[in-house]
């Protein structure tokens, strides 16, 4: 299947973060005195492996960008002013308006200033869910390329935008495939905790500093400028609440780590040993769904670990080592293993408000975006956290 623009992006920031990886392991390896030449030629050879796949994909995504672009001006040339400039400039006189006339728009302004439909996406299976449903969904769509700095859990887990949603957790979950797992672990926590999952409202604020300089700038930067770091504020607030170590008050059942939702950890000597145990635990009917949310520290750690000097297995990838899917983000203190689409995201689509606010001590004004979201784990069984515990001295 083709990768996708954001997917081929995300791909280039992380050769990108393994081409400077390998560059300081070649670095070290030439200021060892006792580096041998066969281990500063396996070095330098990884090093350029990393290095030629990071640019040769850069040049295949700036090919892709350059085609997206002439193909938006073209279009625009033959009809004059599309949607694009419609949504764009919409999108702007808003975000001018409150912040100037210091008013408070709702959401549905905002969607209908910029052309956006203004029904929501109903749940998971729906193709266009990104995350972010208390912004107008086409200004990302349409020229926002990504947020500033991607969640990986936006594509992971589930998101839809509905209000008092209830969720039945057995016929999301399995359907007819539920008679398969009646004696396991799953089939016990629906029984304890019952068939349905209720969604709660949080607050949820967002701010975007704005300087006059933004304010009087095209209608174009001005709109990329606050959208995506709105999108990206709101992506970060998900993920920071699903991998908190201590959540906010009201905000515990959030966290995969939370004791409150029970999540099974999975204990070895080492993370990769953990990890593994953890793929394996699962019942049948989470295998083919399976993926792992770790940070990068773990991974450059097993990956020196699994090579023992043998240079080459640096070109490996997480999934080609692990065989699901691996995210990496600094968020996942520990490697959370799961079928990621039983965490939900749920957001409510008719209290979003867009406000203005001024510190009076620095002069900035923000721009800001007051959500009402939650997030449940419909499943803990459907999750395993992989941790190490040292084994027990001798004797």
């Amino acid at each position: 299947m083709a990768k996708t623009l954001i997917e081929m992006q995300a791909a280039v920031r992380e050769y990108g973060a393994l081409a400077a990886k390998r560059q300081e392991e070649y670095v070290a390896t030439l200021e060892k005195i006792e580096s041998t030449p066969e281990e500063v030629k396996a070095a330098e050879s990884a090093r350029d492996a990393m290095k030629q796949k990071f640019e040769a994909l850069s040049k295949e995504v700036k090919a892709k960008e350059d085609a997206l672009r002439a193909s938006d001006l073209n279009s625009e040339k033959k009809h004059g002013q599309s949607d694009r400039e419609k949504a764009i400039d919409g999108f702007a006189d808003l975000v001018r308006g409150v912040v100037s006339n210091n008013r408070t728009a709702k959401l549905e302004e905002f969607k209908n200033a910029t052309l956006a439909p203004t029904t929501a996406p109903v749940g998971p299976t729906d193709d266009t869910h990104n995350g972010a449903w208390a912004l107008p969904t086409n200004v990302s769509t349409d020229f926002i390329a990504t947020p500033l700095a991607p969640n990986p859990l936006v594509d992971a887990a589930a998101h839809s935008a509905m209000v008092n949603l209830e969720i039945p957790r057995v016929d999301i979950s399995f359907g007819d495939a539920f008679a398969g797992v009646q004696d396991g672990d799953t089939a016990k926590e629906i029984e304890l905790k019952g068939s349905q999952v209720k969604f709660g409202r949080v607050k949820s604020k967002v701010f975007v500093g704005l300087s006059e300089t933004v304010l009087a700038g095209t209608n174009l930067a001005l709109t990329q400028f606050v959208y995506s770091r709105l999108q990206d504020g709101i992506l970060k607030l998900e993920a920071n609440r699903a991998f908190a170590t201590t959540p906010r008050a009201g905000e515990e059942h959030m966290s995969l780590y939370d004791k409150s939702n029970a999540i099974k950890v999975v204990t070895a000597a080492d993370k990769y040993s953990a990890i593994v145990a953890a793929l394996a635990d699962f019942e049948d009917e989470y295998a083919d769904n399976l993926s792992i949310f770790m940070s990068r520290t773990d991974w450059f750690a097993i990956q020196k670990s699994l090579a023992n000097g043998n240079t080459s297995f640096y070109l490996q990838t997480p999934q080609q080592v692990f065989g699901v899917p691996v995210h990496l983000t600094s968020k996942a203190v520990k490697p959370v293993v799961g079928d990621f689409s039983q965490y939900h995201v749920n957001y409510d689509p008719t209290t979003a408000l867009f406000e203005q606010d001024k510190d009076v001590k620095t002069g900035i004004v923000s721009f800001v975006a007051t959500t009402w979201v939650d997030a449940q784990v419909k499943l803990a069984s459907a999750f395993r956290i992989a941790d190490v515990v040292a084994a027990p001295p001798a004797g």
